[in-house]
């Protein structure tokens, strides 16, 4: 069962793809743009695979592995970049550490719009996008 944080994710994504949808890659193009994405964030490139999974579940990431799983043959940039974030944080969960990775690549490469709308559906205070947005520090 999906802890309270996760479910607050899920939430957030599935109104950020009913509102502003991100684009859904081939699998070639998705390889290489989370390649591009991984090399960077100086990240080791993730295998990406398609994978059976249960019908609830669009991706997985394998930190052990190094390898993202995705269920459908074509993956939206926002699964990839919530696979990534896993990948990337050192606490393996859905919290700040995830969050904030998450809105990052976001912004980073889908738009600064679509950052700054997760991040209000995620219930962040709107000087935190704005604080990324000019790679200061928030206090």
């Amino acid at each position: 069962m999906a802890s309270s944080e996760a479910l607050r994710v899920y939430a957030a994504e599935d109104a950020l793809e009913m509102s502003s949808p991100t684009r859904a890659l081939s699998m070639d193009d998705a390889t290489s743009w989370i390649t591009t994405i991984a090399e960077n964030e100086d990240l080791d490139p993730p295998a990406l695979v398609r994978q059976k999974m249960s019908s609830d579940l669009l991706g997985l990431a394998f930190s052990d592995e190094w390898c993202i799983a995705v269920r459908k043959a074509k993956p939206t940039q926002l699964l990839l970049l919530h696979e990534l974030a896993h990948l990337a944080c050192a606490n393996k969960g859905h919290g700040a550490e995830f969050q904030q990775q998450l809105v990052e690549y976001v912004r980073k490469y889908v738009s600064i719009t679509h950052a700054t709308e997760l991040a209000q559906l995620l219930n962040w205070a709107p000087t935190r996008v704005a604080c990324h947005q000019r790679q200061l520090r928030c206090a």
